[in-house]
């Protein structure tokens, strides 16, 4: 429901009523109440340390770093108003603006007062990064900054934290210097960890910084009102108000937002259709959906299968290639529908690298293709022979049959029937399919307990960097280890050439590709679904942030 402020809407039509020809003002959607019906409940909103998808999304309205991205997947100015990168690229200067402020409602009349309001200054984002690289903070975020000044040598114990190459010359001047280049470092000023703290306010709460609505102050579109969660209790809910001091600069649209916690995904669909929540995210959509809200897509999945070298039979490098060479991918487009389309690469289209999508720059079918540059696509000859001569290796005249481990409600499991149909004619194998719910898929990926699985690939930001994490030895989520990847991706954090970044993300891809323990197959998209009138209520599909900053409804 809609809470429009009544006493100006009032005004507005008493105004009309006396006046002749008076036209009905045009809305420009603007002080209404949003809710959303989110699955789970935040763990803390320190941004120093916070990890989970629902902690990250409410810290999302209630900070604002440095920099922020756009609704185009770009950079933009937030809480600075400037910044310099000297010609070396080691050295970073950031002009705060003196108008983005800290809020806290202390005597809750929705007014501001001096205490109240007071200005953001580099000395909070210099306190912020520190905390970082604090021994007590235990922030699981210091290799993601570890490209700053004298991180390293922090991170080995070898430094005290406060000598990090981040220094505050005044309130309005940060400089940020780097050990080394980092291509990346621009856009780990957008993530929740660099959000600023202020060190005075973060004193007082003792200890409780981020655990409870006291204890939590706001320089973003929101400051936080309530924040109740009972573990054992149903009516669990987050109250945000209007950062009264911040909408002046940018003007913040919603009055307020209130976030329900909810315990299940069908609790969140049931809160949706129900009109209770104005927004919700899905893998899937369909035409009646489309037609009666306002529906945005993102491509920012690919579905590959993700095959347990553990296993022995798949250990074998021959029959991994006889399976990527068996799938027939040309043939989907005349099956799938929009949110479904053939991968070759390891990337999907919405990826953004240099202010355009990376797959513009370096095409999926390069990326996937053999030592002779040719593109690994479906050949039944190939993949027969593949097949025997991995057979013949292992001694063995058949494959038993298995599953594909698949999250539920990832996908039309239909699709996958492409792929497994054509298996079975060449190589007299039965591939079933095993829907899980995510926790548990999540669990049995970890503990290696599948033979393939259908894995949704998908970065915790949007850079082609954050996509090949997920092959990084000591990140994979699935455990990948190759150490001419971790090489590869260390060169990366050196360059500063363009080209040379674009050509080396293309290597690091073939060289995954080429082991053949992650074939993809599908490019998957996601889905923002906004109730009918709402609009401009900002998803980034990487964060699983939702802002509501520009929220708008148009009744």
């Amino acid at each position: 429901m809609k809470n429009k402020l009544r006493i100006f809407a009032a005004l507005i039509l008493s105004a009309c009523m006396l006046t002749t020809g008076c036209e009905k003002p045009k809305s420009d959607g603007a002080n209404f109440s949003f809710d959303y019906a989110m699955l789970g409940h935040p763990e803390s909103l320190d941004p120093q340390i916070a990890t989970d998808e629902c902690s990250l999304m409410v810290i999302g309205n209630l900070y604002t770093g440095l920099l922020e991205r756009d609704g185009n997947g770009g950079l933009k100015n937030a809480a600075c108003s400037d910044y310099k990168v000297s010609d070396d690229g080691l050295t970073y200067n950031f002009t705060i603006r003196n108008n983005c402020y800290w809020f806290q409602d202390k005597n809750e009349d929705e007014e501001v007062t001096d205490d109240e309001c007071f200005p953001v200054t580099a000395y909070d984002f210099q306190f912020a990064f520190r905390r970082i690289f604090d021994p007590t903070t235990q922030s699981p975020y210091r290799e993601t900054y570890s490209c700053i000044k004298n991180a390293e040598e922090i991170i080995k114990g070898d430094t005290d934290y406060n000598e990090l190459g981040v220094a505050a010359l005044s309130d309005n001047e940060l400089v940020i210097q780097l050990d080394h280049t980092s291509p990346e470092f621009l856009n780990s000023l957008t993530l929740t960890p660099a959000m600023p703290c202020n060190e005075e306010f973060f004193l007082k709460t003792k200890g409780r910084y981020g655990l409870d609505d006291k204890s939590v102050i706001s320089n973003g579109a929101f400051f936080l009102r309530l924040w109740f969660y009972d573990p054992y209790g149903h009516d669990n809910l987050i109250y945000m108000q209007r950062n009264l001091g911040n909408t002046a600069y940018d003007k913040i649209y919603p009055t307020n937002l209130n976030i329900y916690m909810k315990e299940s995904t069908e609790d969140v669909k049931n809160s949706f259709e129900n009109g209770e929540s104005d927004v919700m995210l899905s893998f899937i959509s369909s035409q009646k959906l489309e037609e009666e809200n306002n529906i945005k897509k993102y491509d920012n999945y690919t579905l590959g299968i993700l095959i347990n070298p553990d296993k022995p039979e798949y250990g074998n490098k021959n029959i991994r290639m006889a399976l990527a060479y068996g799938i027939d991918k040309e043939s989907f487009d005349k099956s799938t529908s929009d949110d479904i389309s053939k991968a070759y690469g390891l990337i999907p289209s919405g990826v953004m690298y240099n202010g355009k999508s990376y797959r513009e720059q370096v095409k999926d079918t390069d990326a996937f293709s053999d030592d002779d540059g040719k593109t690994v696509k479906y050949d039944p000859d190939k993949a027969s022979e593949f097949f025997r001569t991995g057979m013949d290796e292992m001694g063995k005249r058949s494959l038993e049959n298995t599953k594909f481990l698949v999250p539920k409600d990832l996908l039309d499991t239909e699709y996958l029937h492409l792929v497994t149909q054509e298996w079975q004619n060449l190589f007299g194998i039965y591939i079933g399919i095993e829907e899980v719910s995510p926790e548990e898929f999540d669990e049995r990926i970890r503990k290696k307990d599948y033979t393939l699985a259908i894995y949704p690939l998908t970065g915790t930001y949007n850079s082609p960097m954050a996509f090949i994490d997920n092959f990084k030895s000591s990140d994979s989520p699935f455990g990948y280890q190759n150490n001419n990847v971790d090489e590869l991706i260390n060169e990366i954090g050196g360059m500063k050439d363009e080209e040379e970044i674009v050509n080396n993300y293309r290597e690091v891809e073939k060289t995954i590709l080429n082991d053949f323990l992650f074939i993809p197959v599908f490019y998957k998209s996601e889905y923002e679904i906004m109730g009918k009138g709402n609009d401009d209520i900002i998803y980034d599909p990487f964060t699983k942030q939702l802002f509501f900053r520009q929220a708008k409804y148009y009744g």
